[in-house]
């Protein structure tokens, strides 16, 4: 495989009967999708769009986004995924600072985009859903594209895509992952988590998002079906889990944590699910554990960022057991250095820290970006000796597994000592009438810096 969308034309080929996209009404096997596809790259030629232009995608869950990033793959173009949390300013400076010049975008996220008609230049507006009279109807594209074969100018050194990160540092950047960097990074996750060629994956973290984004393409690179939820609910999830069959769930703590408040949850037929995988933020032990002995299934913890390619670090389903039954420390751990990554830490002066002392976590692998969108100067932060500075601080144990701390830019030195919100957020959060609690350091006349919670 060489470009993303080489992994819808393989299973046309190979499995083009099986099952490859549910979400609600919409089903379709990999030989449909593969058609839908042809005809929708061709007609996004047809406007004019060509390879290596961006193209922003602002879209809540759906099979269209899935068909999207193959024709963009297929064609050349780069996807620009964008949160649909963002508000209309935000969503003004990622287009503008990507160069997208089409924009394709839900009809839920119309009241937006009607905000943004008079301050971005983009050539062509797509709708997809229930047309209006100001986008280009999606459905209309795919009707009117030639079920024709689509060559093959791309290589695996392009652009697939470029994605925006949170802005925690200052303004979103734009993460440039290659065709290869991304194949390489769903290869290697695929084999840390161990996907299957017959699993029914869940997928209802959002499309837009890198670790969404990979888990759904491994899944399908190795033939298995992907289940698409258009929003959370816990309920619609239990019963999704329950009547789909599925096999293998990719959620966020938050979510787990509205689960185990549902009732429904003690109900539910878990008979088909294989395992759980989560990550993204943290999640108390006590929460985790329940949810582990009501489910009775495998649970895999990720770790990873955007300019690694994504996915860097897992706790497996054996360490999970080990926390649950002898050791509870080992899940506040995020694991251990997926196959494929190199990992390590070091103190500020790049040196390597002893086991049990933080340090920043800095990674190398093939799949790691070769930097930010027209961001020289930020790229050089983070990208040294070939290796990627997270940003990040962890400790290690002396079986390998990481234990992460905080984000360095959130430490909060109070009285020369480094207190790190995420470890008292983890405390606060073990209390069993706290649901949800953040904590940030303020500017204070004695300290210098202190700690002030909400929650």
């Amino acid at each position: 495989m060489q470009l993303v969308s080489d992994i819808l034309w393989h299973h046309e080929f190979a499995s083009r009967e099986k099952p490859a996209v549910l979400c609600e009404e919409r089903f379709l096997r990999f030989g449909e999708l593969g058609v839908r596809v042809r005809r929708l790259a061709n007609s996004l030629r047809g406007l004019g769009i060509r390879m290596q232009d961006h193209v922003a995608v602002l879209s809540t869950n759906s099979a269209e986004h899935i068909e999207i990033v193959f024709a963009l793959s297929a064609i050349g173009a780069v996807w620009v995924p964008l949160n649909t949390r963002l508000v209309a300013p935000e969503l003004e400076f990622i287009i503008t600072d990507s160069s997208s010049s089409t924009l394709i975008y839900s009809s839920d996220m119309i009241a937006v985009v009607a905000e943004l008609r008079t301050k971005i230049s983009v050539r062509n507006w797509i709708e997809v859903g229930s047309s209006s009279s100001e986008g280009i109807a999606y459905e209309k594209l795919i009707a009117s594209g030639a079920d024709s074969p689509i060559d093959p100018f791309v290589t695996g050194s392009d652009r697939f895509t470029v994605m925006y990160t949170s802005g925690t540092t200052g303004l979103p950047k734009g993460v440039v992952l290659t065709h290869r960097q991304f194949l390489i990074g769903t290869t290697y996750l695929c084999l840390g988590l161990g996907v299957r060629n017959g699993d029914s994956l869940l997928m209802v973290a959002p499309q837009w998002h890198a670790g969404g984004q990979i888990i759904q393409l491994g899944h399908l690179m190795m033939g298995a079906q992907v289940v698409i939820l258009r929003r959370f609910d816990p309920e619609l999830t239990l019963r999704t889990i329950a009547h789909a069959h599925i096999t293998a769930a990719g959620l966020v703590p938050a979510m787990i944590a509205a689960m185990l408040e549902t009732p429904q949850l003690e109900r539910t037929d878990f008979s088909a699910l294989r395992k759980v995988m989560y990550g993204g933020s943290p999640i108390a032990e006590d929460r985790l554990a329940r949810a582990m002995e009501v489910m009775g299934v495998g649970f895999q913890q990720t770790y990873g960022q955007t300019e690694a390619g994504v996915m860097v670090t897992v706790l497996d389903e054996a360490d999970h057991l080990m926390g649950l039954t002898t050791n509870s420390q080992i899940l506040r751990s995020c694991g251990r250095q997926m196959v494929g990554y190199t990992a390590k830490l070091v103190d500020d002066h790049g040196k390597e820290v002893s086991i049990g002392e933080p340090g920043e976590l800095i990674v190398k692998g093939e799949s790691v970006t070769s930097g930010y969108w027209r961001r020289p100067e930020a790229t050089q932060k983070v990208l040294r000796d070939g290796w990627l500075y997270t940003g990040d601080v962890a400790y290690a144990d002396e079986l390998g597994r990481f234990y992460l701390i905080d984000r360095k830019v959130d430490m909060v030195v109070s009285g020369g000592e480094n207190l790190y919100p995420i470890e008292i957020e983890h405390v606060i959060s073990s209390h069993p009438d706290v649901l949800d609690v953040a904590v940030i350091g303020v500017p204070d006349d004695r300290w210098g810096r202190r700690s002030r919670r909400s929650s």
